[in-house]
């Protein structure tokens, strides 16, 4: 049998066939735009002949293109079936992790759940908080954590905990930015990752609306964001018991001293699509089981 030459850029090239669009493919994919556009390419170059009109508008597929992908997506189906198939028979249970819920929360709770199934095989996929909006989740991961309002259509949703949010900086970014009202944070550099969402429900709940000149950074991922706002980048906002430690320490403080409402909380979510196995519903019941004993630090006094 001839070897298959260049499997990577045939699964980029799929990904980039369906979504028509190199950024999103990237983020799918967890890596950089100029890797896809290398990968991409790198096959035209090696099948001499092209794969994609590249317009104003965006991509189209080239005839070459269109019957390659036809060809690359069955054949990739049927791998990915296979793969499945040896997982379920082999105890197996692939994870969509959001990093900092994983080093913050589940990493110290894994111990008991290995102690109670000791056969479970746990592979961890980290991704940047779009599981839920794959174009097909269960080829990356059978089940996983996804942050946001829980409104995902294709999957069984499950809210882990209620959240506060709490609003912080580094010290010495407040002393040179001072706060002593909501109106003061008009002024400030806002930190966030994927969207302004959390900043547009947290102005909402102080009764004003972020306007369009907000300065604001967005940034790759928690942990970033984290490290950004200890080195006084700007203001952000994250779940209450995520930040307990660096408020203790002084590493952070929050200006207002109290926590806030909010619709976000975590999940974990199953593709509805997908059979889930004994193994996956095994690790499913555990969280939710687990998740009413969470070693976590519980809101500070002052709540509004």
């Amino acid at each position: 049998m001839r070897p298959i030459r260049n499997i990577k850029s045939m699964q980029i090239f799929s990904l980039t066939a369906e979504t028509r669009n190199v950024t999103r493919a990237a983020q799918l994919l967890n890596i950089s735009q100029s890797s896809v556009s290398y990968h991409i390419k790198k096959l035209e170059s090696d099948l001499g002949y092209r794969l994609f009109h590249r317009t104003k508008q965006g991509l189209t597929l080239t005839e070459e293109g269109v019957e390659l992908a036809r060809h690359v997506g069955r054949g990739l189906e049927i791998i990915q079936t296979g793969l499945d198939q040896l997982s379920i028979r082999a105890g197996a249970i692939r994870i969509a992790l959001l990093p900092m819920f994983s080093s913050r929360w589940l990493s110290s709770e894994l111990g008991n759940l290995i102690e109670q199934y000791p056969d479970m095989r746990l592979s961890m996929h980290n991704h940047n908080n779009n599981y839920a909006y794959m174009p097909e989740p269960g080829r990356f991961a059978d089940i996983g954590i996804q942050w946001g309002k829980g409104d995902w259509n294709g999957f069984e949703v499950h809210p882990l905990w209620p959240e506060r949010m709490a609003l912080v900086c580094s010290p010495e970014y407040l002393e040179s930015h001072p706060i002593t009202e909501p109106k003061d944070v008009t002024d400030c550099t806002l930190l966030h990752v994927d969207d302004t969402g959390m900043w547009e429900e947290w102005f909402t709940l102080n009764e004003m609306k972020m306007v369009n000149n907000q300065p604001q950074m967005m940034l790759e991922d928690r942990h970033f964001q984290l490290s950004s706002t200890i080195n006084g980048l700007g203001l952000s906002l994250f779940a209450s018991w995520l930040v307990q430690e660096e408020l203790e320490s002084g590493a952070l403080v929050s200006p207002f001293c109290q926590n806030f409402k909010t619709s976000y909380a975590y999940h974990l979510i199953l593709p509805r699509l997908k059979v889930s196995s004994s193994t996956v519903l095994q690790f499913r019941d555990w969280l939710l089981k687990n998740r009413s004993q969470a070693n976590r630090p519980l809101f500070s006094p002052s709540e509004i």
